[in-house]
C-alpha cells in the first residue's frame, strides 16, 4: 500500500513493524477479525522482519492499534500521516 493522496477521508493507515515468521499474517487478521479493515498490505522487509500497512475508519484506530500493539510479533505500531488534498507524497 503506497504512502499517497488516495486515502480516503475518515480513514487511518497503521503501520505495523513486527517480526516475520509463521502465522504472522493470519495473527493480524485474527486480531483484528471484529474490526472494519479498508485495507491490509504485508510485505517481508528483511530477513524474520516484516511491516504492514493496515487502513481502518479512523473511529477504530485506537482500538486496532492497541490490539496490534499487543500481538507477540509486533516491534512497533504507528500511524501514516495524512497526505493534505492536492499534495504529492514523494
Amino acid at each position: 500500500m503506497a504512502h499517497d493522496s488516495s486515502t480516503l477521508p475518515g480513514t487511518c493507515t497503521l503501520v505495523v513493524s513486527l517480526r516475520d515468521s509463521p502465522g504472522a499474517l493470519r495473527r493480524i487478521a485474527a486480531t483484528l477479525g471484529s474490526t472494519p479493515v479498508l485495507a491490509l498490505a504485508y510485505v517481508v522487509t528483511g530477513p524474520a522482519r516484516a511491516r504492514a500497512e493496515i487502513r481502518v475508519e479512523r473511529s477504530h484506530v485506537t482500538r486496532a492499534r492497541k490490539k496490534l500493539s499487543r500481538m507477540v510479533d509486533t516491534t512497533d505500531v504507528s500511524e501514516l500521516a495524512a497526505v493534505p488534498p492536492g499534495r504529492r507524497s514523494s
